[in-house]
């Protein structure tokens, strides 16, 4: 076999019949190769934490006030002009969910948030439970850090957490920085239209279930202040200035009610000229506290349409099984791996044998 391998080498005699036989030769090369893959993706999966996915479908609905329906009908039927009959009310662009969920505040106000693990008796953060359990390969974590080997488990106060909710950050230190890429990793987010699909990740079932329905109410909560933020401040500015016109028009109404009581039957023309003013200041006053409270009435349920509508096209469900690491697939990969690697060293092999007869015999 060794001579006929020489001689094919010798004689350059590269023929597909002939590298089909050289590769027979060291099929010994690819089993031992195939076989050390494979051991390598054995213990990959089982130093590998289980990771459960849940995935929810959830419709972004814009809402049309082409039609006058609910409180527009109302406010119409009061004499209340709402406008704006041919435009759709403000909405967030779908796209823009993606880009909310993995800015650094909304992570942030995740990482903060608190959860039931398998692993703890208490509810603790996600900050917490991402730098104390590491959930990443155990090998990986020893290459990254050798001082995991000898040094004692990494401990995490989150007692004082709530302090730092709110404040506006411009620095983290490291363990947040960690904790804030572990959490942003294991949320995918994808726009297709009004549907978006929100994927979360975690290595427990009920963790990843819990965890996906936080990043859900979140969400919302954070497309609603964005959408209503200025409206909520045109309906605070509205309402201070109902309060003020409504005080101004009862002390109007009050005093012409007590000029009139105390001058009954007098006809003076001075007396009428009193009345008049007072009369015509409690007309302005009505008419000014009118408009404002219409204002106030639109302005609300302006606020109130535009709130955006998330319906569930595709609940979260608890996964049944852990989506990775699958053996079976690890296996394969390897095999794949270990064959091509194979035959990779199976061509260094024969071409160092190639340099040296050729170099033999040039010498």
């Amino acid at each position: 076999m060794k001579e006929k391998a020489t001689k094919i080498l010798q004689n350059h005699d590269f023929t597909i019949v002939n590298l089909v036989k050289l590769i027979r030769m060291k099929l010994y090369l690819v089993i031992v190769t195939i076989v050390i893959f494979m051991i390598i993706g054995f213990i990959y999966f089982l130093t590998t934490p289980p990771s459960f996915v849940t995935t929810s479908v959830l419709l972004v609905e814009a809402q049309n006030s082409s039609s006058p329906s609910g409180l527009g009908s109302l406010a119409q039927a009061a004499g209340i002009s709402v406008g704006g009959n041919d435009n759709q009310l403000a909405t967030l662009d779908p796209s823009l969910y993606p880009l909310i969920l993995t800015s650094k505040p909304f992570l942030e106000e995740l990482m903060y948030s608190k959860l039931k693990s398998e692993l703890y008796e208490d509810s603790v953060t996600y900050f917490k439970y991402m730098v104390e359990t590491r959930p990443q390969n155990s090998i990986y974590k020893v290459l990254r850090r050798p001082s995991t080997l000898y040094s004692a488990p990494l401990k995490v106060d989150d007692s004082q957490i709530k302090e730092e909710i709110g404040k506006k950050r411009i620095q983290y230190d490291p363990f947040e920085q960690y904790a804030l890429i572990q959490i942003g990793k294991r949320i995918l987010a994808n726009s297709e239209g009004r549907l978006l699909t929100i994927t979360t990740e975690m290595p427990e079932a009920e963790l990843s279930y819990a965890f996906s329905h936080l990043v859900e109410n979140l969400l919302i909560e954070y497309a609603t202040k964005y959408l209503l933020e200025k409206q909520e401040a045109q309906v605070e500015y509205l309402n201070a200035q109902y309060l003020k016109s409504e005080k101004g028009f009862k002390d109007a109404q009050s005093a012409l009610a007590t000029f009139r009581e105390r001058n009954q039957g007098l006809y003076l023309e001075s007396m009428k000229a009193i009345e008049q003013n007072l009369n015509a200041e409690y007309n302005l006053k009505f008419e000014l506290f009118r408009t404002i409270a219409q204002e106030l009435e639109l302005a609300k349920i302006k606020l109130n349409s535009q709130k955006p509508i998330f319906s569930s096209i595709e609940p979260a469900y608890i996964a049944n099984s852990p989506s990775s690491p699958k053996l079976y697939l690890n296996l394969g990969f390897a095999i794949a791996l270990g064959f091509v690697f194979g035959l990779i060293l199976i061509f260094a092999v024969y071409a160092r044998e190639y340099f040296l007869i050729h170099q033999g015999e040039n010498s």
